[in-house]
């Protein structure tokens, strides 16, 4: 139960952590929260890896209400009691380590909302894998994968995807959730991946496809949607229209070709060691911030 896996946890990690050169929390609370007691009881360097948000996410699974990060933290009005001392837990959190984002997008988010140092925070992004062989088929299969949660947006792509098959029938699309190797496989086989969601910081699911030389579809809330805009076609996703004009530019041969050939020369490797590295710098500052 959770207060009691948090008390556990700490003590173990007490343990384990004197002597340590680093401690690397993946989330804010469920070891964060742990392993910023632990700083403030033996000194060791602590730093919480930052790659969505519990916070935003939560509120809009448990209210349904569609509201981007952005304006999550623009407007607090319509947080609940439960949000509220989350967020103060988080503050406490971040007040005492490091932070590590995957992306510079929602590290400007955070600093605004929690009041970060510039000093204190880090942008350490995602692995970049090998690239897969892609493979092209007479069909025209669009593929939504994943979580089945409120901010992934599937009413409002379902709806906008309707619309355009009317004028092309020969159109589908996949949804439902699969395991990764089999998810891999149907994107190398597949047309293009769209991924709709209200926001979604930095969606692995984009670089599996840019992995296996496909163009997306992408919420222009998320930290690749500049980075990799020429690879897929931007969104806003609570507007129908956009969705169903980007669908329609992702069929239109000329367009696709121009994002494929974006993606094929596009090389960029990142490994897990390369992570790993960025992480180890933060102990001495040598990590650009």
């Amino acid at each position: 139960p959770s207060g009691i896996r948090h008390i556990l946890y700490t003590w173990r990690l007490l343990k384990h952590a004197r002597g340590a050169d680093l401690v690397i929390a993946f989330d804010p609370i469920t070891t964060g929260l742990p392993a910023a007691i632990v700083k403030q009881a033996t000194g060791v360097a602590t730093i919480a890896r930052i790659g969505g948000d519990f916070l935003w996410e939560r509120y809009v699974q448990r209210t349904g209400n569609l509201v981007t990060l952005p304006d999550f933290y623009a407007d607090r009005r319509q947080w609940g009691g439960k949000e509220r001392f989350l967020f103060k837990l988080i503050s406490f959190v971040l007040s005492s380590i490091d932070v590590a984002f995957s992306s510079a997008w929602q590290k400007d988010i955070w600093q605004r909302a929690y009041s970060l140092t510039s000093a204190r925070t880090h942008v350490i992004e995602n692995a970049i894998q090998e690239r897969l062989t892609s493979e092209t088929g007479g069909q025209k299969n669009f593929l939504h994968y994943g979580r089945d949660l409120v901010l992934k947006n599937a009413p409002m792509l379902r709806q906008a995807f309707e619309r355009v098959r009317k004028s092309h029938p020969e159109i589908s699309l996949e949804e439902g959730a699969v395991p990764q190797a089999e998810l891999l496989e149907r994107i190398r086989k597949g047309y293009a991946v769209v991924l709709p969601s209200v926001s979604d910081v930095t969606p692995n699911y984009i670089l599996d496809s840019i992995r296996c030389g496909k163009p997306f579809l992408l919420t222009k809330h998320s930290g690749y949607a500049d980075r990799y805009r020429d690879f897929g076609v931007i969104v806003d996703p609570m507007i129908e229209d956009s969705i169903a004009e980007g669908l329609e530019r992702l069929l239109d041969k000329t367009a696709y070709e121009r994002m494929r050939t974006a993606i094929a020369s596009y090389t960029e490797v990142r490994t897990y060691e390369d992570v790993a590295r960025e992480f180890l710098a933060t102990r001495d500052g040598s990590l650009s911030r």
